[in-house]
């Protein structure tokens, strides 16, 4: 039986972990879990699973005096203090997820990853300390659990790219101009499902695409002129690959991220059943299309920056999600998030001295630099 520390719990994410877990009894066990200030949703799991290990907001950590909690900024005090053997699965949203995740390597704890920030802002720090760990980073994203399923059994010299795909959010069928009065409750309305919040927003903006770009960059060890990524409307397809040899595998399936949380717990060697609904004779067509750089400007700038290397990449992650933060709460425009972190790569300086110290000290100025800027009207 495997024991599970599921940070951030009581998002879209860990709530469907939670449901992976409870339909596996005898091969799950939870045994601490994390949230931020969804007091009520944690007690629910607490209870539920009988666990004694937590972490929650420091404003909350009374409501949990019966059990060992930590506060939410110390979730890599809670991983060093473990004493048995786990999996860990960080499905936090935003650069918080980066110094847990290499607290949990350095134990040799798999990490089970759906937070796409730890390697778009510490992909540099992580992979050296994985290559030196006893551990795994198994992705969760569907993109990515789809791409790890095509190369299963092949060498990545064998690979000519990878592709990845994008529904186009949830203004796709709006051309710029249209962008510049769209309001908080349109971001929200996926077209093919519903997630978070904020993963929304960056849906709309594609720089969730540039994360994923980023991340397969580090997970797969491929230089970025071998990835790619592709509008898919249907979201059916979530990822190909491109072999040398001519072939092309592609992985098919349901918008169901269980699917892809079953695999990342269950491992390489075992798979087990899930019941999904998917009838390829109901899909009518599949379409394909290049990504409009000029309509997803953000996107074509994300993938710049990327290709640099460097902390710009840190820059654009502190701005981007403190911008969607000001757009979510009605602050700012829906366009004012490319403009903001478009600000922000042109006011910090890009660095190749890459640490962790030097990630977090970044990822501090460009959020007070943000805040000041864009919040207090300074």
């Amino acid at each position: 039986m495997k024991s599970v520390v599921l940070l951030g719990a009581t998002g879209s994410i860990g709530e469907q972990t939670l449901e992976i877990i409870e339909q596996y009894p005898e091969r799950f066990k939870l045994v601490a879990a994390t949230a931020n200030h969804s007091v009520k949703a944690l007690e629910a799991i607490v209870h539920k699973h009988d666990i004694k290990i937590v972490a929650i907001a420091e404003s909350h950590v009374a409501a949990f005096d019966d059990r060992q909690c930590y506060s939410a900024t110390n979730l890599d005090q809670l991983i060093n203090d473990l004493e048995d053997d786990v999996v860990v699965v960080n499905a936090l949203v935003g650069a918080v997820g980066l110094k847990p995740t290499m607290a949990a390597l350095k134990r040799g704890f798999d990490v089970l990853l759906a937070n796409k920030e730890t390697l778009v802002v510490g992909g540099a720090v992580i992979m050296p300390l994985l290559k030196e760990s006893s551990a795994k980073l198994i992705p969760i994203d569907s993109e990515h659990s789809a791409l790890a399923q095509c190369l299963r059994g092949s060498r990545v010299e064998d690979v000519d790219k990878v592709v990845i795909t994008a529904s186009g959010g949830s203004f796709r069928d709006l051309d710029k101009a249209a962008l510049e009065n769209v309001t908080v409750k349109d971001a929200l309305k996926h077209p093919n499902w519903s997630m978070g919040a904020k993963i929304t927003i960056d849906s709309a903006t594609m720089m969730n695409k540039v994360f994923e770009v980023i991340e397969a960059h580090y997970l797969f060890d491929l230089p970025y002129h071998k990835i790619e990524a592709v509008l898919h409307r249907e979201s059916i397809v979530h990822g190909m690959v491109h072999f040398v040899d001519g072939n092309v595998l592609m992985h098919a399936g349901p918008a169901d991220m269980r699917i892809p949380i079953l695999s990342a717990l269950e491992g390489d060697l075992i798979r087990l059943p899930y019941r999904s609904v998917f009838d390829i004779t109901k899909i009518k067509s599949l379409s394909f299309e290049t990504i409009d750089p000029i309509r997803y400007s953000l996107f074509d700038l994300g993938i710049a920056v990327a290709r640099k290397e460097g902390l710009h990449t840190v820059t654009m992650n502190a701005a981007n999600e403190v911008a969607v933060a000001l757009f979510l709460e009605g602050k700012i425009a829906f366009n004012a998030i490319e403009e903001i972190i478009t600000d922000c790569l042109l006011a910090f300086d890009n660095g190749y001295e890459i640490s962790l110290d030097a990630i977090l000290q970044l990822d501090a100025q460009v959020r007070a630099y943000v805040e000041k800027k864009y919040m207090d009207g300074e």
